[in-house]
């Protein structure tokens, strides 16, 4: 099955995606919107007017982390247990709270309105740490979160973790080794390293100079 992955011209709610269709091998292609330019013609395209879409034969199917689960479980990237399930789902719904933030901020900043930009920015650094603590706390022995094995939960979070740390300064994790180690070993894997080494830098959009 091929799949076809639109989203925008950013990493965002993207790229936990994305990283999850290279760790598991899956063969996709990308059309990549740009925010600025083409985004309001073409948000209409899509049943619930956001992205990023996954196309499964023919199907829309929407949402950043229900795309990843389904892949995660589709693929047998997931835990079969229902409360781990729930448990690991639970840390990622929690971080990706923060990024209404996130978005809310650049929103902002393109519209000139800084004060809330930088409120909403204030607001990243107090739920990050809140986030991280929990994250340390549950990465297992074997380094997976809640499991002794990898899950697409460890993919879709080191792809977060990446985005933060990139744009909150490599410093980010220096008092989390666990989850330090877990964005190493995920952006170990081959197709994740390449397609790390590949991407596009952040878009003007999503560029955190002056924000972070």
């Amino acid at each position: 099955m091929a799949y076809v992955l639109h989203y925008m011209d950013l990493r965002a709610r993207g790229e936990p995606g994305r990283w999850v269709l290279k760790a598991l091998r899956q063969e996709y292609t990308e059309d990549r919107i740009n925010i600025l330019t083409q985004w309001a013609g073409k948000k209409k395209d899509f049943e619930f007017e956001v992205c990023p879409v996954l196309m499964v034969d023919g199907q829309q199917l929407h949402q950043t982390l229900v795309i990843c689960r389904y892949l995660g479980e589709k693929h047998n990237l997931a835990s079969s247990d229902l409360w781990t399930a729930t448990r690991q789902q639970e840390l990622m719904e929690s971080l990706h709270d923060v990024s209404n933030y996130v978005a809310t901020a650049f929103i902002s900043r393109l519209r000139g309105n800084l004060e809330t930009a930088a409120a909403n920015v204030k607001q990243v650094k107090v739920r990050i740490p809140v986030v991280l603590r929990n994250l340390e706390a549950r990465i297992s022995n074997q380094g997976w979160i809640h499991s002794d094995q990898m899950t697409w939960v460890d993919v879709a979070m080191a792809a977060c973790l990446d985005i933060y740390q990139d744009m909150m300064g490599k410093d980010l994790l220096v008092d989390y080794p666990r989850s330090q180690a877990l964005l190493a070993s995920i952006k170990a894997l081959p197709p994740v390293a390449d397609w790390v080494t590949e991407r596009p830098p952040f878009s003007k959009f999503e560029d955190p100079e002056g924000l972070f």
